[in-house]
């Protein structure tokens, strides 16, 4: 049986930075309960959240682009 998984760019670019939802959350001075919920698709975040985000991660992209969601690490960029 195989799954079609997804996630969230946002968790993959989290991971691949080498970063925990609590290291997120402090560096984009936001909760860590708040990423682990925009992570999981119950919270729509304001774009000046998505701002944070992406500068704590220093995506380099249009923030929104972290939202998506995609299959694997393939899908990244």
């Amino acid at each position: 049986m195989s799954f079609d998984l997804k996630r969230r760019r946002l968790a993959i670019v989290r991971k691949a930075k080498g970063m925990n939802r609590s290291q997120l959350a402090r560096a984009a001075k936001m909760q860590a309960g708040t990423i682990a919920w925009i992570e999981t698709g119950r919270f729509v975040p304001y774009e000046s959240q998505l701002d944070k985000i992406a500068d704590a991660l220093g995506w380099e992209g249009d923030p929104s682009e972290l939202f998506e969601e995609v299959r694997d690490a393939d899908d990244l960029r």
